[in-house]
């Protein structure tokens, strides 16, 4: 007679590849709370060209 397999009693989660997670951030449109694009260097304006300054160096 043959046993049954043991179930898992763990839950199986999706597996998301680091690469995906890292597109997933690299790829996300500007940020409503960041429309110059000071912190995500993403601003509103797709056109817009970013201006260095002091705190920048």
């Amino acid at each position: 007679m043959q046993e049954k397999p043991k179930k898992s009693n763990m839950k199986q989660t999706s597996v998301t590849s680091n690469a995906d997670i890292v597109n997933a951030i690299i790829n996300q449109g500007p940020s409503k709370n960041d429309p110059n694009g000071s912190y995500t260097g993403k601003p509103l304006d797709p056109n817009e060209v970013p201006v260095q300054d002091a705190d920048d160096l």
